[in-house]
């Protein structure tokens, strides 16, 4: 083989292996809804979830990633503010009173489901996905802790363990879509 062909042979080469790597990656980081939802508790809420993304979900995982936290803060801050107006109606009932503020520490910002979301983007933001993890596990021990928790024997009535459930399924497509995310 001549020198001229051997460096084509060899560039030639180099681009199948960079192609198919790129090829590799891209496939690895493609958004399927089923393949996501089936390892879901509830398939069927997260697929309305992710059909539901303005724009459908898309190709990429990491950018469905950073929507579905947007919509997880959006979530736990309305949170937040039923807490809040659970408590203004909580009247003379301490009991309810004192549970609805228990709860509320455990969605707040400072060290709470709202400061976990936080701390989760920015771990996004540096591809951190990990870290994305282990601060979403938080936000659903701070929703347990809140609503089932060995804590609170109070048995709530109102739309709270409703929304703490859509808050627990959203942050649970965030640990799926992060998982794949790592093992790619």
């Amino acid at each position: 083989m001549s020198k001229n062909n051997m460096v084509r042979f060899s560039t030639l080469t180099l681009v199948i292996v960079f192609l198919s790597c790129v090829a590799s990656s891209y496939a690895a980081n493609v958004a399927d809804p089923q393949t996501i939802c089936k390892k879901a508790k509830d398939p069927s809420f997260c697929l309305n979830f992710l059909k539901s993304k303005p724009g459908g979900v898309g190709r990429d995982l990491n950018s469905l990633l950073k929507y579905t936290l947007g919509v997880l803060r959006t979530d736990v801050s309305g949170t937040i503010s039923l807490i809040t107006k659970l408590i203004a109606q909580s009247g003379n009932d301490l009991e309810k009173k004192n549970y609805y503020k228990s709860c509320l520490t455990f969605y707040a910002e400072d060290e709470g489901a709202l400061g976990e979301i936080e701390e989760a983007q920015d771990l996004l933001n540096r591809s951190d996905y990990n870290g994305v993890n282990v601060h979403i596990s938080g936000v659903m021990s701070d929703v347990y802790n809140c609503g089932t928790g060995d804590e609170h024997p109070y048995q709530d009535t109102s739309s709270l363990p409703k929304q703490a459930d859509v808050v627990n399924n959203v942050a649970e497509i965030i640990l799926i879509i992060s998982n794949l995310l790592l093992n790619h």
